[in-house]
C-alpha cells in the first residue's frame, strides 16, 4: 500500500508536464482597431480633407480631417489611435475631446457616391453626422 502511494506521488507531477494552460481571452469591452498596413504610402485616406454640414458652412464651420486625427467646430478634436479600411468606409479608434476630458470613441465613416458625402457615427458630436466635402 505504501509502495502504491509512493508511485502515485512520483507519477502525478510527470503527468502534468504535458499540460498547457490556455491563454485568457481578451476582454470583450476593450475592442481595438488595428492600423491597416498601407499598400500605397503616398495615397491619402478618403476622409482626409475639409468637410461641412453643407457647402455654405465650409468657410466658417468645417471639420478638418487629417490621416491621424480631426478638428471641428466647437473645440472638437480627436487623435486617431487605429484606422481600419473597410469596403465602404473606415472604422477608427480615437481619443476625442469636446469641451470635456478626453474620451475613447469608435468612429464609423461611410461614404456616398464619388466620396463627396460622408456619414460619421460614434463621433464626438454625438448623433450621426452627415457631411459634404468642401471644395479645395
Amino acid at each position: 500500500m505504501i509502495r502504491t502511494i509512493l508511485i502515485l506521488a512520483l507519477l502525478t507531477p510527470l503527468a502534468a508536464c504535458g499540460e498547457t494552460t490556455p491563454e485568457p481571452a481578451p476582454a470583450p469591452d476593450a475592442p481595438s482597431v488595428a492600423a491597416e498596413p498601407v499598400s500605397n504610402p503616398t495615397a491619402q485616406p478618403a476622409y482626409v480633407g475639409r468637410w461641412a454640414a453643407n457647402p455654405a458652412l465650409c468657410a466658417s464651420r468645417a471639420w478638418d480631417f487629417r490621416h491621424d486625427g480631426l478638428s471641428g467646430p466647437g473645440d472638437v478634436a480627436c487623435r486617431f489611435e487605429g484606422v481600419a479600411a473597410l469596403d465602404d468606409g473606415y472604422e477608427i479608434a480615437a481619443l476625442c475631446t469636446s469641451q470635456a476630458p478626453p474620451e475613447s470613441r469608435r468612429l464609423s465613416l461611410d461614404f456616398g457616391a464619388g466620396e463627396r458625402t460622408m456619414s460619421i457615427q460614434g463621433g464626438p458630436a454625438g448623433d450621426a453626422l452627415s457631411l459634404v466635402r468642401c471644395a479645395t
